[in-house]
């Protein structure tokens, strides 16, 4: 009787792990990674060179490498859905995770993370709910609470912070220099700063400094790219 309840419990088992993916180029992240999530039943780490015709059901890698599976870009000829990328990087600026959740990512955690986040994260992909870790949340939580740059604030900002005077900026964006005042009243005011200096060090707190000029002429930040995730109800100390 035994034999025939084990017999039958194995295949249900199975088809209940999660195949997990790990490409990341660190080998000592994928490498502790791999010896955390193997500690898991329900987990089952699959190789590179796994020619199975199952697709993984998580992927776990880096920010480009992400990205690019997301939108299709990637070299590799890996079959696993968006939906199962889960991001993991030390990229945490405000900008580079709104740029890729507006790309469509659906899992985003920062290196540090809590173990029991990294878990949970794997295991929301799985079932098809977007996870947001604890120190991106709270990025776009803050900036949900700040008003949006335009993008030709956005251009100013960036001349401002290369040091160039307002008339400089004038010229090399083809406007009026009253235009470029009216610009910065909106920078100081948004920005919440009192001078220029400030509003570089806003800026560059935010990592608005890092949006390249040909993205977008539309604000700077959308709220809804971060309304799919639910932000964790507390904030945990780095443990990885």
């Amino acid at each position: 009787m035994k034999r025939i309840e084990r017999l039958w419990r194995t295949p249900m088992q199975n088809h209940q792990r999660i195949r997990i993916l790990i490409q990341y180029h660190d080998p000592l992240v994928a490498a502790g990674l791999s010896t955390i999530l193997r500690e898991h039943a329900d987990f089952e780490l699959v190789a590179e060179t796994d020619q199975s015709s199952t697709a993984p059901d998580v992927l776990i890698t880096g920010y480009e490498h992400g990205l690019a599976c997301i939108t299709g870009t990637a070299s590799s000829a890996l079959q696993v859905k968006p939906s199962g990328v889960l991001i993991l990087t030390r990229r945490d600026s405000e900008w580079e995770i709104r740029h890729a959740l507006e790309c469509g990512a659906c899992g985003y955690l920062t290196l540090g993370c809590a173990l029991d986040e990294l878990v949970s994260a794997v295991r929301s992909l799985h079932r098809g709910i977007p996870h947001l870790g604890q120190i991106a949340a709270r990025k776009m939580a803050d900036s949900i609470a700040c008003e949006p740059l335009t993008a030709r604030e956005m251009d100013v900002l960036r001349l401002l912070v290369e040091g160039h005077a307002n008339k400089t900026i004038a010229k090399h964006l083809g406007i009026a220099a009253g235009t470029v005042k009216v610009h910065m009243k909106s920078l100081f005011h948004k920005l919440e700063a009192t001078s220029r200096t400030e509003v570089a060090a806003v800026a560059e707190r935010r990592g608005l400094l890092s949006l390249p000029p040909s993205l977008p002429e539309r604000s700077a930040f959308h709220p809804q790219s971060a309304r799919r995730y639910a932000a964790p109800a507390a904030f945990e100390t780095c443990q990885i």
